[in-house]
């Protein structure tokens, strides 16, 4: 086959202008490299990966013989557009476009209607992800930072606890059934068990006393 033959049909299709250039479309490329290829080249399509996430796929051009003229390289992200249901036949259409636009089907540009929306399609989805994660982090890091520790809610229970304790003992079974609790408020403030021993030293006071 004669590549000048393609070059030269391509020159006669129609063109799209986008901004002023000339771009062609994956279609209308595939339909010069059908009619003057023929049989003679064929164009293939693999998918390198596919995770649920994002699809990478490779399209190769080969002769006759097997023998590799031209590939193309194409990803698509999951999730918004059309790659919600068909990210996969998206991708395809944009490595087809790459390979052939490599073997120098590309109208006089590298780029494809397609792969020009594609890209940009890319790009505001990337910014609205990243837009996403940092909101979301900004978020977490408000409210970690608004969070009372678990610790003062752990000695404002204690301290409840132990105020309505009507027995010596009662106290007593309130230190050993929040003794986990404790340990985790003196590793956080030394000042709040001091403020609980105090206070369970007060209130049995209180209770020998008949208060």
């Amino acid at each position: 086959m004669d590549i000048k033959n393609l070059h030269a049909a391509m020159e006669h299709m129609n063109k799209m202008g986008i901004h002023g250039k000339d771009y062609t479309m994956v279609a209308q490329r595939v339909e010069a490299f059908r009619k003057f290829a023929g049989t003679d080249w064929s164009i293939t399509s693999e998918i390198l990966e596919d995770n649920g996430k994002r699809v990478l796929m490779r399209a190769t051009i080969t002769d006759r013989n097997g023998f590799v003229v031209s590939d193309g390289l194409a990803e698509e992200i999951r999730g918004h557009g059309v790659n919600k249901t068909s990210a996969i036949e998206n991708c395809e259409t944009s490595a087809w476009g790459r390979a052939l636009a490599n073997l120098g089907l590309h109208g006089g540009k590298m780029a494809s209607v397609e792969e020009i929306t594609i890209a940009k399609n890319k790009d505001k989805q990337i910014d609205a992800e990243a837009e996403a994660a940092e909101k979301a982090h900004d978020e977490a890091v408000r409210e970690e930072q608004n969070r009372e520790p678990i610790e003062i809610k752990y000695k404002e229970d204690i301290l409840t606890a132990l105020q309505n304790c009507k027995e010596v003992w009662q106290c007593d079974n309130v230190v050993k059934e929040n003794f986990d609790k404790f340990k985790l408020i003196k590793k956080h403030s030394q000042e709040m068990a001091e403020e609980l021993q105090a206070f369970y030293n007060v209130r049995t006071a209180q209770i020998k006393e008949g208060k």
